[in-house]
């Protein structure tokens, strides 16, 4: 049985995640890998050197330069399907009001309408067995951390109903897959819902699974 990695937020912390994935042949990163921030051409080409051509990928969060992505070897693509899991990344930043465009925020952190549209309708045709996103559907992010008490950004406890939220709503009402594993809400924690199980990873938190 081949094991892969599946790593919460990154946020570029680089040394760091070099130690999380010492000794494993495979691993998906969740999103906020830091790709794009600040870190200048060097880091990125350093990325690409280390894990571009290795088991080692990403998915972009909404701290991912969507434009930069494009360039990295390890990144997935949103709405790619592998066998029978699906990958989808972006999310909405609650402290946007708090970055500054093109440098450590971009407008094209969450996918478009059109965009969601079209990887509904994949999602509906391949029914995946495994879901792999940044974000999460806006029922889970209820019970698992609202509903729940568990803080976000600021000390909120004000569920946002966001356009990548309510598009992953969507999908798993149309179809509830076995596993969905995602980052973006920084807690460690798993839950049933219905017939899916979900798992929210924390900042460098991992799982070891059978995809």
């Amino acid at each position: 049985m081949t094991l892969t990695r599946l790593i919460g937020d990154k946020h570029g912390l680089w040394n760091d995640y070099q130690t999380v994935i010492n000794g494993v042949e495979n691993s998906i990163q969740l999103g906020d890998f830091g790709i794009g921030l600040g870190a200048g051409d060097y880091w990125h080409d350093r990325v690409n050197d280390t894990i571009g051509n290795t088991g080692h990928r990403f998915i972009r969060g909404n701290h991912d330069n969507p434009e930069k992505c494009k360039d990295m070897l390890s990144w997935i693509p949103d709405g790619t399907v592998e066998n029978d899991v699906m990958f989808i990344g972006g999310a909405w930043s609650i402290d946007a009001d708090y970055r500054i465009p093109g440098h450590d925020w971009w407008a094209a952190e969450q996918l478009s309408e059109s965009e969601l549209r079209t990887l509904h309708d994949v999602y509906v045709a391949t029914k995946p067995r495994v879901m792999l996103t940044h974000d999460c559907p806006t029922l889970a992010a209820y019970y698992m951390f609202i509903r729940a008490g568990l803080r976000t950004y600021g000390n909120s406890s004000t569920l946002h109903l966001t356009r990548t939220g309510e598009a992953l709503q969507r999908m798993f009402e149309a179809h509830q897959p076995e596993f969905w594993y995602f980052g973006h809400w920084h807690h460690t924690k798993r839950m049933q819902i219905d017939r899916t199980v979900f798992q929210c990873l924390g900042e460098l938190d991992y799982i070891d699974v059978d995809l």
